[in-house]
């Protein structure tokens, strides 16, 4: 067996406080045993399909293109462009216009290496997880069968496990199935260099029940026993010499539902709904940009707003889109998140929300902790064993760590080696906190974040009235 070759499992939308002994005891035996990363952030807006694609891209948004779950962009001009559309997708792909850095899937082609995918994720999401794998010749096994899959290893799957089960919350037998899929098929057929696993759940179950219930506890346990079956198969001698182990987001509790476009009906057609609201400025002259954001801050439903001048120059009451690693020509002119508010009885912040959730039903997209606040570990002989590692990290810095574990260059990401994580012992960078604070008709936002060596790393923002002291779980520092 290579020792450089490795697996990527996703937990979707665990947040790295439930990721516990009592909830999750082979993945916190898994973390204790390897190389945990206390400090693991996501990036904003923090949904799947930007997280994944800055994931495997390893750059930000600002680079990638892929700026939200939903945007305006030119491939559909009457409408919102979704990134849950694989044809929404594949117009974007035609037009040359889908993203602007390369996956993973096409650094490992070049290099002559292969890559296998198994997602029980949505159809976009697997997509963008190699958005070119049927033209790399990239088997692909997505539980939402083809095109998203490739037709070889779907049928391959079905013939000898059976047809896909149905979905369900929790999503346990789909979990289970993937995990067949992986170890029975794609790597005793194809022998991977690198695959990624996707599990859907805790992020299904935890939408519609919410982040700490009983229904979501159950998800997260099933999910766990899967993966226990996979490090049974694992240190058994079979796959990957190494795993890597992240969620991608975490969530929240969703307070109340709101209507942004209602509110602003004039804004219809230039106003994109969600957890990041994006509106885009026919006008975005300075004396424009700056009107809308005055009215968005009087808005009680907006949260941190952030927006640039024409010539890039600062807008009174925002903070620059690169604060946040935005700033894309896909970007919106401004962009607001949705009024959040400090943890509750529970341990869980909240927000208001305008996806198809009810009120109590986990939510996610915005920049509070818990939203941020990911899982990312890894064991095998690439990786220190028995390390925690406070440096803070994201997930733009996974991809050139595995590619420097697989002896590929980095190239054109503009995320971080993790060289304090690896066998190699590399010395860890240097790190600060730092928050920057902007008031503005009596309202107060707050960015939290990291500077990692070079690169800096969201940690958290939140708002509070002007003389409001800001709550103590947004203001605490590393390990989080």
């Amino acid at each position: 067996m290579m020792t450089d070759t490795c697996l990527i499992v996703t937990f979707d939308g665990l947040r790295r406080d439930r990721a516990t002994a009592d909830l999750m005891p082979n993945l916190a035996r898994f973390l204790g045993e390897g190389t945990d990363c206390v400090n693991a952030r996501s990036v904003f807006p923090s949904e799947t399909r930007v997280a994944v694609t800055s994931t495997v891209t390893g750059c930000a948004p600002a680079a990638h293109g892929l700026v939200a779950n939903q945007f305006l962009h030119p491939v559909v001009p009457d409408r919102i462009f979704q990134t849950a559309s694989n044809a929404d997708l594949s117009a974007a792909a035609a037009a040359g216009q889908l993203i602007d850095r390369r996956s993973l899937g096409e650094r490992l082609s070049e290099a002559g290496r292969s890559m296998a995918i198994v997602s029980t994720a949505s159809g976009g999401a697997t997509r963008m997880m190699s958005h070119r794998a049927h033209a790399l010749r990239h088997p692909v096994f997505s539980v939402h069968g083809t095109p998203v899959g490739t037709e070889a290893l779907q049928q391959m799957a079905e013939e000898r496990l059976g047809p896909v089960p149905e979905a369900g919350t929790p999503n346990s037998a789909r979990v289970d199935h993937a995990v067949d899929v992986l170890t029975e098929i794609v790597y005793p057929e194809h022998h991977p260099d690198l695959a990624i696993l996707w599990l859907s759940d805790p992020d299904i179950t935890s939408h519609g029940y919410g982040v700490t219930a009983p229904e979501t506890a159950a998800a997260q346990r099933a999910c766990d026993a899967a993966f226990g079956r996979l490090l049974k198969w694992w240190q058994a001698g079979n796959g990957p010499a190494n795993i890597v182990v992240m969620s991608d987001h975490g969530q929240i509790t969703g307070s109340a539902r709101v209507d942004p476009v209602a509110e602003c009906p004039d804004w219809e057609g230039q106003l994109v709904p969600g957890a990041l609201c994006g509106l885009w400025l026919d006008d975005p002259s300075a004396g424009e940009v700056q009107d809308a954001v005055d009215r968005l801050r009087d808005a009680p439903w907006a949260g941190l707003i952030f927006a640039n001048g024409p010539d890039g120059g600062r807008i009174n009451g925002a903070m620059p889109w690169s604060a946040v690693h935005q700033g894309h020509a896909r970007t919106p002119t401004i962009g607001v998140t949705l009024r959040a508010g400090p943890e509750g009885a529970d341990g869980m912040e909240s927000t208001l929300f305008a996806a198809g959730i009810e009120p109590g039903g986990g939510i996610h997209g915005g920049l509070t902790r818990g939203e941020l606040s990911t899982v990312l570990a890894a064991q095998g002989p690439a990786f220190r064993q028995g390390h925690r590692s406070d440096v803070p990290c994201w997930l733009p810095d996974i991809a050139p760590t595995i590619l420097s574990v697989m002896g590929l260059p980095v190239t054109g990401t503009t995320g971080r080696v993790m060289a304090e994580i690896l066998a190699a012992d590399g010395a860890a960078p240097d790190w600060h906190r730092h928050v920057e604070t902007v008031e503005h008709r009596g309202q107060v936002q707050h960015l939290a974040w990291w500077q990692v060596g070079a690169s800096r790393v969201v940690d958290c923002g939140w708002m509070e009235e002007a003389g409001e002291a800001a709550p103590q779980c947004l203001t605490k520092e590393a390990g989080a």
